[in-house]
């Protein structure tokens, strides 16, 4: 029987490391790395064994078929012989969990069970990826990669007790601020249900946190002086969202928001672009050697590469300014999620996939001018602007508030191309940012919002009734919203279309 999942939230505390502690930390995360590419390199090695096996490739072929032929029961029949063979090439998580069993004997001292089961748990996780179809290359870890370590439980391996980790020997006391109130409440009213270190790196070198999975909800964020609650409950009322790669619109009963994801991320990726550029011209100064006359690295010969102290001094600036960026952007997707449910707490969005976007056009196609066409899509863009964290945030806080996120589906909803007015369905081009609704211009994406907020129960179209009652309290909040836009003098994004309310 499989185990009951429960609700889980994480508290993050500073491990407080002497020089010697650190070195131990350093010299775990080392071996850490050590095993993980051993067990992906031995999983990778049974896979080809697997895909080499001809009654497995016939059973595939086969399934196949049976799926495009509709039929259950052959597909059920199918997946049982291939997870057989699967298990005879050693191709399941425990398999693999008794393999580093093995491979730990050497290690015992610094890494315990839990711990290498985890290890082997996450080579599983991108090892069946392949398996299912869903990935297409696996990725060993490279020097100083491993960003986290975690044990299975708190009762064994790594655990926190009182105010202290012990892991192996290693007792490393936690920094837990005296009026800190949601780190207090957490620890004293849930149970923790294991520990995970992570590894950050700043301008100095590394250094170590650890992060508490509890069990249940998070208590609310109070004000230290008063106890009070920091902000008030979320209403019980209906929001729309709609997200794109590098902006949001929102629609609620009390107000609109139309802005750009994490604006503040272009400072840092200038800053990040200047310091690649600065660590690509010292590694080209201390190994001229591995490189081509035309600049490009040599190929089919195994290259030696010299790191200068300088060079790694660059490096730990550009990491710690990766990871300064990580930090402000979940910062401002959290306050954005926050204003989003300042509006109401039953939250309706377009189920979007991220990754399809991210991938290029297959096809090659030609333009009017007899040009191909790029094949790059939105990948960048969804980079920098991490749109599906948000939706993760706010899906994660609405239960805290009373409320849900509900998703819907895209192609039988198609928030972009109805207008509730004359109930048709028109497609639009992206370069149009703006749409007439009963006479009046209407941006678009807060318009999909609208249309996204008064959902039917069944999430595969919008209701009529509800949008033509409420139509004109959107229509006061738009304008306002609008309006407030065009005389801000800071950079708006084009994606707006604010150009076309200034010019009507």
């Amino acid at each position: 029987m499989a185990k009951s999942k429960t609700a889980s939230f994480v508290v993050e505390l500073g491990l407080v490391t002497h020089q010697n502690e650190q070195a131990v930390l350093d010299k775990r995360f080392k071996i850490a790395e050590k095993i993980y590419n051993k067990v992906l390199y031995h999983a990778r090695t049974q896979l080809t064994e697997l895909y080499k096996n001809r009654r497995y490739r016939d059973v595939l072929a086969e399934r196949r078929l049976s799926i495009k032929a509709n039929d259950k029961n052959r597909v059920t029949a199918c997946n049982k012989e291939l997870q057989t063979i699967q298990k005879t090439f050693g191709m399941t998580e425990y398999a693999l969990h008794a393999y580093i069993g093995r491979m730990r004997e050497a290690y015992k001292k610094h890494i315990d069970s839990f711990t290498a089961q985890k290890i082997a748990s996450t080579v599983w996780t991108s090892v069946s990826s392949l398996l299912h179809g869903k990935g297409k290359k696996v990725r060993f870890k490279k020097f100083g990669q491993l960003e986290s370590l975690e044990g299975k439980s708190n009762a064994t391996g790594m655990r926190f007790k009182g105010d202290r980790l012990e892991w192996n020997g290693l007792v490393l006391p936690v920094t837990i601020r005296a009026n800190d109130l949601f780190v207090q409440e957490s620890l004293s009213l849930h149970r923790v249900k294991y520990c995970r270190i992570i590894r950050k790196v700043f301008k100095g070198g590394n250094q170590y946190f650890l992060q508490l999975v509890l069990e249940g909800l998070p208590p609310v964020k109070r004000n230290n002086n008063t106890g009070m609650p920091r902000r008030q409950p979320a209403p019980n009322a209906e929001v729309g969202i709609d997200i794109g790669t590098s902006t949001v619109a929102v629609a609620g009963d009390d107000g609109v928001i139309l802005k750009e994801l994490f604006p503040e991320g272009a400072s840092y990726d200038h800053s990040i672009h200047l310091l690649q550029r600065k660590l690509d011209r010292s590694r080209r100064a201390t190994n001229p050697a591995n490189f081509n006359v035309d600049g490009t690295v040599k190929q089919g010969v195994k290259l030696t590469w010299v790191r200068s102290k300088n060079y790694m001094k660059i490096m730990f600036r550009l990491k710690d300014l990766y990871r300064r960026r990580a930090v402000a952007l979940k910062e401002a997707h959290n306050k954005t999620a926050n204003a989003i449910l300042a509006l109401g707490n039953q939250v309706y969005v377009e189920d979007m996939d991220f990754r399809a976007l991210m991938k290029r056009a297959k096809e090659t196609t030609v333009n009017k001018n007899g040009r191909f066409n790029r094949k790059k899509r939105y990948g960048k863009s969804i980079g920098y602007h991490a749109p599906a964290m948000l939706i993760a945030i706010v899906k994660q806080k609405a239960p805290q508030e009373g409320g849900a996120l509900y998703e819907v589906d895209t192609f039988k909803f198609r928030a972009s191309q109805y207008n509730h007015v004359n109930d048709t369905y028109i497609k639009k081009t992206r370069d149009e940012r703006t749409t007439f609704v009963g006479g009046q211009l209407v941006q678009r994406d807060l318009y999909s919002a609208f249309l996204l907020k008064n959902s039917q129960p069944t999430r595969n179209e919008t209701d009529r009734t509800k949008c033509s009652a409420t139509f004109d309290t959107f229509m006061a909040h738009h304008d306002t919203c609008i309006q407030t836009l065009c005389q801000s003098t800071g950079h708006q994004s084009c994606n707006f279309g604010l150009r076309d309310f200034q010019l009507a």
